[in-house]
């Protein structure tokens, strides 16, 4: 026996009416729902069609071969729906129907269209499309002789779609059920709907295929099919094992390319942004990798040593996410506050509430500022020693030990040599690279470190200096993660235009979808402490004073005093970083309307995105922005900065403030709020411009301008 294999209104059922008209093959079905009849003797049919998972087969041997037919999954959604409402469910609501099948919960729906192609991609020794079945059903059928015996094919009994349609058809009509011929008529009319590709375009409206994109966009392009409803070419580098089991022919190539990803923030716990903008690169990599024939070859350079990608499986599957406090442990306990906050607090809890609301609304606590000039004075004249004391000791440590690393890296040297690229995903791990000759692509994150300095340690500064200093003298090729520091790094370091590119980051689509689940989103707005019923705008980052977050507070607060009956919170999620002490001190007023959660689970976010009237992201500056580009994949609309990266990405998904003016974010707030009908607009925007950013899509144009550094470097 073979498995014909299929989501379910994917054809399988026409293909098993050619194999049974024009070769004699009998087939079976193999399934686990109770409520239809099974063949006892299943598996001693020639094909065996069934809609499980690999894991789900009985018998489980894997040696049984396969065929997998795919069909363009936007067809097979509606076809699905219209199923489900004609002979499933009938009655059931079409949209409905449709939004259930594109989310699949909890594995539903066959484990959902996206994980049932996956996993038979992985598991089939043969794919045929759908469009290809439907375009040359003989050739499609006598792909199989690869894996089975066919006899002789009688090509004047090939069936059509239209006349199994009208007909009554040995599959697909209920043949062999009891049924009268009417109702088996009836029955083929139903399940032979239309016959064609595309028929999505007249029933799929323009805010479900955004949905279905989001969910299965990356996996439709592996597959060749585009999102404007064309057949696309597919990606030699990524989409190898579709193309091999479609019968398609690879290109060959002379040899392999060899490329260097420097990895040290691979190994460290925490999880900031470029560790992010690294890993998500390295699982697409990895793909490239299970190719035996593939034309790159990757190696990560991390701790002092060599590591073929091949072999960092495991961290590439880790999760990242660092255990903070949550919602209960965030807030500063007593027994844990300084001197000066417990005098702020005493005094907080001398003074009326209406008072307290007016001073933090409008920013003039007097015994901050007093305290923010004493500590200036008295700690100047500290920090001013002990970064003198840094620098000497840092300059006796390169004395000591530059001998040794000179041989370190001269033999490192030799071995970076070999490599037809390096890449480093941070300026200032350059260290390593200093006297290699080879090409060097370095991608740059933002300036922050120049544009405001103030938030940064001085060995910071410092180090990325060193780094920026090391690209110019090398003549490195720079990758800029958005156009706005793309501008910044042509403005900053005047490198010759080709020297500069750009790749846009991405948020990952598994991870950040539309949830719908409440009692999960319940459970989680539990955990951080966060009430239930009650709407909320979503802030998330680490707390420091890059991110605006005091004057997202007291434009908050402010709306509050605005409207007396005000019906929305404030929730800050974000581990704390520096400077952070104004925000928390105010305990006693924010325990009513803003909440801290501490650290959020990567797991947790989608939930809390999908539930937030608006993500609230006003920052100062930033190089790219994932936050608000995760909540947009969750269909919630972001309250951004009009500065630095965030126009450019959010762009129509969401509305923008000057992060310095309070009263207009207030005012944004209030269009939130009180607009549903803008909210909603907002939302299905910010949805549609997510989908322009993609992993896969990151991955695709690195490689191409790994090609052109490379290709340059050779002339």
């Amino acid at each position: 026996m073979i498995w014909l294999a299929s989501f379910p209104r994917s054809g399988n059922t026409f293909f098993r009416n050619i194999l049974y008209e024009v070769y004699g093959l009998k087939s079976s079905t193999y399934h686990q729902d109770a409520d239809y009849f099974l063949d006892k003797d299943y598996a001693a049919f020639p094909c065996v069609k069934t809609h499980l998972l690999p894991s789900q087969l009985v018998p489980a041997d894997p040696d049984i071969k396969a065929v997998y037919i795919i069909r363009d999954g936007r067809d097979t959604m509606v076809s699905l729906a219209h199923h489900r409402k004609d002979i499933v469910a009938p009655g059931s609501d079409f949209h409905e129907n449709l939004k259930a099948a594109i989310i699949a919960e909890k594995g539903s729906f066959f484990g959902g269209w996206s994980r049932n192609v996956l996993e038979w991609i992985d598991r089939a020794d043969i794919i045929i499309r759908y469009e290809d079945l439907l375009a040359d059903p003989l050739a499609c059928a006598e792909r199989l002789r690869a894996i089975m015996h066919l006899p002789a094919p009688d090509a004047s009994k090939l069936p059509g779609f239209n006349k199994m349609k009208a007909g009554v058809a040995e599959y697909g009509s209920g043949k062999g059920r009891g049924l009268s011929e009417e109702e088996m008529l009836a029955l083929s009319a139903k399940n032979f709907r239309k016959g064609k590709a595309g028929g999505w375009r007249d029933e799929m409206s323009d805010e479900m295929h955004d949905l279905f994109w989001s969910y299965h966009g990356e996996v439709m392009e592996h597959l060749g099919y585009g999102r404007d409803g064309n057949i696309i070419s597919l990606n030699p580098d990524f989409d190898f094992d579709v193309a091999l089991k479609l019968g398609q022919k690879l290109p060959s190539h002379e040899r392999k390319m060899k490329v260097l990803l420097e990895a040290e923030k691979m190994v460290h716990h925490d999880n900031d942004g470029v560790k992010r903008y690294q890993s998500e690169l390295l699982k697409q990599f990895n793909k490239i990798e299970q190719n035996p024939d593939a034309r790159w070859h990757f190696d990560l350079f991390m701790s002092g040593r060599l590591v073929p990608l091949k072999e960092f499986n495991q961290a590439l599957n880790h999760d990242f996410s660092m255990p903070e406090q949550t919602a209960k442990g965030s807030q500063t306990p007593a027994e844990k506050r300084s001197l000066f906050q417990r005098f702020e607090f005493a005094l907080l809890e001398m003074i009326p509430d209406r008072w307290v609301s007016y001073l933090i609304s409008h920013n003039i606590l007097v015994f901050h500022k007093l305290y923010d000039g004493i500590k200036k004075a008295a700690f100047g004249l500290i920090d001013f020693v002990i970064d003198t004391v840094k620098k000497i000791s840092a300059f006796i440590l390169r004395l000591l030990f530059r001998m040794r690393d000179n041989k370190r890296l001269n033999r490192l040297t030799l071995q970076f040599n070999r490599y037809d690229l390096i890449h480093l995903p941070l300026q200032q791990h350059f260290f390593s690279f200093r006297k290699t000759a080879r090409p060097l692509l370095v991608t740059i994150h933002d300036f922050t470190h120049r544009l405001f300095p103030e938030h940064h340690t001085a060995i910071n500064i410092s180090n990325a200096e060193q780094g920026l200093k090391f690209i110019s003298q090398r003549k490195a090729h720079v990758l800029a993660v958005s156009a706005s520091t793309l501008h910044d790094t042509q403005k900053e370091l005047k490198l010759p235009e080709y020297h500069v590119h750009m790749v846009h980051e991405a948020a990952d689509r598994e991870k950040f979808s539309f949830r719908i689940n409440r009692d999960e989103t319940r459970k989680i707005k539990e955990k951080y402490g966060i009430p239930d019923g009650i709407p909320y705008l979503l802030s998330l980052s680490t707390i420091e004073p890059r991110k605006n977050l005091g004057n997202t507070i007291q434009a908050f607060l402010r709306l509050a005093t605005k409207h007396e009956g005000l019906h929305l919170n404030l929730v800050i999620a974000g581990k704390k970083g520096w400077m952070t002490n104004k925000l928390f001190v105010q305990n006693k007023l924010f325990t009513d309307r803003v909440f801290f959660t501490g650290f959020i689970d990567d797991g947790d976010l989608a939930a809390l995105y999908s539930e937030a009237l608006a993500l609230t992201y006003l920052s100062f500056y930033e190089g790219f922005g994932l936050p608000p580009l995760e909540a947009m994949s969750c269909g919630t609309p972001v309250i951004y900065s009009n500065r630095s990266s965030l126009p450019e990405i959010i762009a129509d998904g969401g509305l923008s403030a000057n992060p310095d003016d309070i009263e207009e974010i207030m005012t944004k707030f209030e269009q939130i709020y009180a607009n549903p009908a803008l909210r909603e607009s907002l939302g299905r925007k910010a949805l549609k411009r997510s989908l322009d950013f993609s992993w896969r899509k990151a991955a695709i144009e690195t490689l191409q301008v790994y090609e052109k550094v490379i290709s340059s470097s050779n002339e």
